[in-house]
């Protein structure tokens, strides 16, 4: 039963993720298209992701009570209807409440799979679960831009609208026939959020994921103007996104691994300074070869830190529950991911572009240094596990 759940729930984020690895990267092209400054990009981009770190606490912790199925199911079929909502936009307002929407079912989608694949976790591999889990996420992600990069060219981005529907409605479908219902609070009656948040492992998470999660909004938002600049095709913009995530999702395996034998905080922290040197590095590319590199450099932080984080995270919601841990680890995601795009749009306006990257590892670094500062003396994360 544990290994069904594992490998639908990962084919389904797949390419629920391959759907919205699409139209992402592509995103700032197609709201300049529609008249958007930069600004107005980065409120685009953060509704989505400010949209989703408002609800998913209380969707997580729902799910802790009712079952996780019927929430997923709720938030794929928002994915299948609003890529046509994508295709019909007109203007920037238009475009950005779709996308306040689609951040909506997002909360309904990766964090409860999350929550599922913490669930059925033996003690002592989360690391490996999550880490696996994760490659879904990437790999989809990672292909996505390939293929919204090849139908933007032949045909049109509403193509890419189209096909992030229906590779959507096949997750939906999948999940509806195959996808088995479980007992959600099993391990633990969950604590309150007001609880949870006074746990200084928490706050520390929370911090790591918020910080991650700016420097990545800053990339997926901003990236594709730095590559034009540099006379980067759009189909080279698509390989070198693909590149940063497909990089993340291969290792991500490997390193959670490591992460339940190993030092999960130093994992955490070494791999958070890869990416802040990759950011800080990105405005000095001078073409499609050193920001490919730059990316992939993002790509092995991500593979280093995120499974370590997630282990983390997955032994907290043991205690205080599943849903409501994941939900908010995935909200400081969203706050991050949220606030980073429109601080992004408005240093671009004031400073201009390479300052997005810049002080984008800034963020990353301080929430670094405080992630640090909260866990240094946690001894818990730092004992080896028996190999496995």
């Amino acid at each position: 039963m544990e290994r069904r759940i594992f490998t639908v729930l990962f084919l389904a984020v797949f390419a629920t993720m391959l759907g919205a690895g699409i139209i992402e990267p592509f995103m700032a092209i197609y709201a300049e298209s529609l008249g958007a400054n930069g600004l107005m990009i980065g409120l685009i981009f953060g509704s989505f992701t400010l949209s989703r770190a408002i609800f998913t606490p209380l969707i997580g912790r729902f799910s802790d009570f009712k079952g996780r199925k019927n929430i997923m199911l709720v938030g794929l079929a928002g994915y299948t209807i609003l890529s046509f909502f994508y295709a019909a936009a007109s203007t920037t307002t238009s475009l950005t409440i779709v996308r306040f929407l689609h951040g909506l079912a997002s909360a309904m989608v990766l964090p409860i799979a999350m929550a599922y694949v913490g669930d059925i976790a033996p003690k002592n591999q989360e690391g490996k679960y999550l880490g696996t889990f994760t490659i879904s996420f990437f790999l989809g992600l990672a292909f996505g831009p390939i293929i919204g990069g090849t139908l933007h060219d032949i045909w049109h981005m509403n193509a890419a609208f189209y096909a992030m529907g229906a590779i959507s409605f096949l997750s939906l479908l999948l999940l509806i026939f195959m996808l088995p219902e479980i007992n959600a609070h099993r391990h633990v009656h969950p604590s309150s959020i007001k609880v949870i948040l006074k746990d200084k492992t928490m706050q520390a998470m929370l911090m790591f994921r918020a910080a991650n999660a700016y420097g990545i909004g800053a990339v997926m938002g901003f990236l594709p103007l730095i590559a034009q600049r540099l006379n980067v095709s759009v189909f080279q913009i698509g390989f070198i996104v693909s590149a940063n995530l497909l990089t993340s999702s291969l290792l991500q395996r490997y390193f959670g691994i490591v992460a339940d034998r190993s030092d999960k905080i130093k994992m955490t922290i070494i791999g958070s300074i890869m990416m802040l040197a990759a950011l800080a590095l990105m405005p000095f590319s001078t073409g499609f070869y050193t920001l490919l590199f730059y990316n992939m450099l993002m790509g092995l932080g991500s593979a280093v830190s995120i499974p370590a984080g997630s282990a983390i995270t997955a032994n907290l919601g043991r205690k205080l529950g599943m849903g409501s841990v994941m939900g908010l680890f995935n909200t400081a995601f969203g706050i991050g991911g949220g606030i980073g795009p429109i601080m992004a749009g408005i240093i671009m306006l004031a400073t201009g572009l390479s300052f997005v990257f810049i002080s984008s590892a800034l963020v990353v670094l301080a929430g670094t240094i405080y992630f640090y500062h909260l866990m240094k003396g946690n001894t818990e994360y730092r004992i080896k596990a028996h190999p496995i």
